[in-house]
């Protein structure tokens, strides 16, 4: 029973197999490589001149890329945060209702103070 079962799994392996190589032939193939709604192939083969051809090129784009996309996610993150909490951010408070009026009087008497002091620092050397 097990022998007859593992016969016929081995069949339908090579039947699997025969037709996947068939399947995989000039006819698929050439069906992949037809123009469609997809990306044209001067723009495939330019990129793939320019980045494609050598490690560092192609080190180059992905890092390129990353900073790219980094910096787009960063900013509409910022931006979608900065427009939920708007008005509870330190950038669109309304600083002008918490000034407070200073007492010109207090800077005066301040600057009165020093200058007494500044006159009491043992000058009596000068005579």
């Amino acid at each position: 029973m097990l022998g007859s079962l593992a016969r016929a799994a081995r069949m339908g392996a090579t039947r699997r197999v025969g037709t996947f190589s068939s399947a995989t032939s000039t006819g698929v193939r050439s069906k992949s490589t037809a123009s469609g709604p997809g990306i044209p192939p001067a723009l495939l083969t330019n990129w793939y001149n320019i980045f494609g051809k050598s490690n560092v090129a192609y080190i180059t784009w992905i890092v390129g890329g990353i900073l790219v996309a980094e910096g787009l996610t960063g900013g509409m993150t910022d931006m979608l945060w900065s427009s939920a909490n708007s008005g509870r951010l330190y950038e669109s408070v309304d600083w002008t209702k918490f000034i407070v009026e200073d007492d010109d009087d207090d800077d005066d008497e301040d600057e009165d103070e020093d200058e007494e002091e500044g006159d009491n620092d043992g000058d009596d050397d000068e005579e």
